[in-house]
């Protein structure tokens, strides 16, 4: 697979390769990349030429996605297409639009929508690999399958939805649709020889990585997730298993899979690699070893009577000893929504809690829904901490009374805009940029969204369990 050395985004008087395998490969002319992905709704970048867009901001949702699904989208009246823009091109995904006017060219780095090259002239079939290195009949054959398996469970019903990287959006609603999703999740296996997926023209990251995504958003569905692993692994060879080591060895989040994993991890026990990212197996890395590493870590955390979080002020540690009870977890909650730290920028205040409850869950989910069920929202930083929190989408199914009583009856903080902060915090609040969001009921009404999809999907267990769960 080869990338754009840099993706550019051009007007008309610069070419876009109709041929799918032609990057941009430096120097001049430069041409447009023929192969954007919008990182965030997960979709190709489409254009229309001779057109520009007419807002900044782009229109809400629902208009952009009916442009995108148009088939003559230049016809549109959301886009411009008086003689101005004879030779303007216009480009739009499902969530953004931005338009390249008048002779110009502008590289994907310096834009505001989340798009990149995608790739050019990759086959899944591993017909552009080395040839020096013949793909395994076994890596081709488990494509072919899981393929069919994935067309032939289609479903018209309502199915969770991820997007974790170019060639993988997972989507299934039962526990054997998300066995064939895993194994759908490496379709560029052949070409770099292992289970990972391409994200930018240097970096990869493990090809079963979206099933943490999926782990802290939906706890209702750790036993599924469990066997579908289970039947993964045995079903997809070789190259299944390495995936399945990946995750376990690079993800400390894994740990909430060990009674599943575990066996699975002696079973293969001989499969091992130069090193993992978490550091479980050291120092062989082995299959087992990492395992053994995941059982200790695991028994320490739910042992472990203190919490060391680095969301205070500037960063500072949080540090409560003993953590153990619901007044516990509710200091912890108040110190650090009122700190109102992001660390690493792609977090919020309450971040923290997603890993707690796949380690501490026992006591700390039933108590997190009931503080959160009865959170004083007069108590601006604690309100505001909330609805960022929402943005992680963690089990919002549990909060659908909380939502509706909100809907119904709106609080005095409704109308207020949501590109607002508490004093202190650094940023606004990560929800406050979905699409049609404006205020902090916009908010509460596009969290009901969501929270009505995860309840329309609970799991379907049409699938055994392969090997005894490990205590």
């Amino acid at each position: 697979m080869q990338f754009c050395v840099k993706a550019w985004l051009v007007s008309l008087e610069f070419e876009i390769p109709s041929d799918p395998a032609i990057a941009y490969t430096g120097g001049q002319p430069r041409i447009g990349c023929n192969h954007l992905v919008c990182s965030q709704c997960g979709f190709d970048v489409r254009h229309a030429d001779h057109r520009s867009t007419t807002s900044n901001p782009p229109p809400p949702r629902a208009k952009l996605e009916e442009l995108y699904d148009s088939s003559e989208p230049e016809t549109s009246p959301l886009l411009d297409g008086t003689p101005l823009h004879a030779k303007s091109r216009a480009y739009f995904c499902r969530c953004q639009w931005l338009a390249i006017d008048l002779s110009g060219a502008r590289a994907v780095d310096d834009i505001d929508p989340m798009w990149a090259c995608a790739g050019h002239g990759a086959a899944t079939d591993g017909s552009d690999a080395d040839p020096s290195k013949p793909v395994p009949a076994a890596h081709v054959e488990a494509r072919k399958q899981a393929d069919a398996a994935v067309a032939a469970h289609r479903l018209a019903t309502a199915t969770i939805k991820l997007r974790y990287a170019v060639g993988v959006a997972p989507e299934f609603s039962t526990t054997a649709e998300l066995r064939d999703s895993l194994l759908a999740s490496y379709p560029d296996a052949a070409a770099f020889g292992k289970p990972v997926v391409a994200v930018d023209r240097e970096s990869t990251v493990p090809a079963w990585g979206w099933v943490i995504e999926l782990l802290k958003k939906r706890s209702d569905w750790l036993p599924s997730i469990g066997i579908a692993l289970q039947h993964a692994a045995r079903d997809g060879g070789d190259l299944a298993r390495r995936a399945l080591f990946d995750l376990m060895g690079d993800f400390h989040e894994s740990v909430a899979l060990l009674p599943w994993t575990a066996p699975l991890a002696r079973t293969w026990s001989d499969l091992s690699a130069e090193r993992t990212a978490t550091g479980f197996g050291e120092p062989e890395f082995r299959f087992d070893s990492i395992a053994r590493d995941q059982e200790r870590y695991l028994a320490a955390a739910r042992t472990s009577s203190i919490v060391l979080l680095k969301y205070g002020k500037n960063g500072d540690l949080i540090a409560r000893e003993p953590f153990a009870t619901e007044a516990d977890l509710q200091a912890v909650l108040d110190e650090s929504a009122r700190a109102g730290e992001f660390p690493g920028g792609d977090k919020g205040p309450w971040s923290w809690v997603a890993f707690q409850l796949l380690i501490k869950g026992a006591w700390m989910r039933p108590a997190f829904v009931h503080l959160v069920t009865t959170l004083d929202t007069s108590i601006t930083p604690h309100l505001y901490a909330l609805l960022d929190w929402f943005s992680e989408e963690s089990d919002l199914w549990q909060f659908v009374a909380l939502l509706d009583g909100w809907i119904a009856k709106p609080p005095p903080w409704w109308g207020k805009l949501a590109e607002t902060k508490p004093k202190g915090w650094k940023r606004d609040l990560r929800s406050a940029y979905w699409p049609n969001v404006k205020t902090l009921g916009d908010v509460v009404q596009e969290t009901r969204k969501l929270a009505a999809m995860q309840v329309a999907t609970p799991p379907v267990d049409d699938l055994p369990l392969l090997y005894p769960i490990s205590s």
